[in-house]
């Protein structure tokens, strides 16, 4: 997905549809960008993505019991296994003790700024060494936007952005939630279908 359809046509839609504060993502990018200086790494760390097979790891997985030349975590799943991903995707709630144990065993840490985690990001980002930062607007002074929303579709979507040979999710449902949880979910379905991911 080009940048540019994401933030003129994809993203506006997503923040209409669930009342998200855009100014507050931009905010939370800023603060990103500074609390995070020195510590942000290049997108060239990801290259190594490129023509292998990707797994992008959900909650719901029931086994580990599968090959992958990559493996991407994303979000609060990484707390239903012991594993060390290659790639952890995340917006910081599953805790800065966690984050900081993943960089340890050298796994790339992308954390993501958005409105309504600031308070955690300004928690989080002292606390790392080195990460890939990343928003849902405007991208600034070092802080990517490779698009996608959920910590989920955003994985796939990377792995997609730095030429993955191959994309498998696995530990995802798409309707195992209700509400508001719902509603995030199915907009990660629509841009997954619309890359071809899924």
């Amino acid at each position: 997905m080009h940048l540019e359809f994401w933030l003129k046509e994809v993203y506006p839609r997503i923040a209409k549809d669930l009342k998200l504060d855009v100014e507050k993502d931009r905010t939370a990018t800023k603060i990103m960008a500074e609390l995070g200086k020195g510590k942000f790494l290049p997108a060239d760390v990801l290259k190594f993505i490129e023509g292998k097979d990707v797994v992008v790891l959900g909650p719901l997985a029931k086994s580990l019991d599968f090959k992958w030349d990559v493996l991407i975590t994303a979000g609060k799943s990484i707390l239903n296994y012991d594993i060390i991903p290659h790639i952890h995707v995340t917006d910081g709630e599953e805790g800065w003790k966690i984050l900081k144990k993943l960089e340890e065993k050298d796994c790339i840490i992308i954390l993501h700024a958005h409105g309504d985690n600031i308070e955690l990001l300004r928690e989080i980002v002292p606390k790392l060494d080195r990460f890939v930062a990343t928003t849902q607007v405007e991208p600034v002074n070092g802080v990517y936007n490779f698009c996608g929303f959920t910590d989920g579709d955003r994985a796939a979507i990377i792995a997609k952005h730095f030429k993955a040979r191959s994309i498998r999710l696995v530990g995802f449902d798409f309707e195992r939630a209700d509400g508001l949880k719902l509603r995030k979910l199915k907009w990660a379905e629509y841009i997954l279908r619309m890359e071809g991911i899924i």
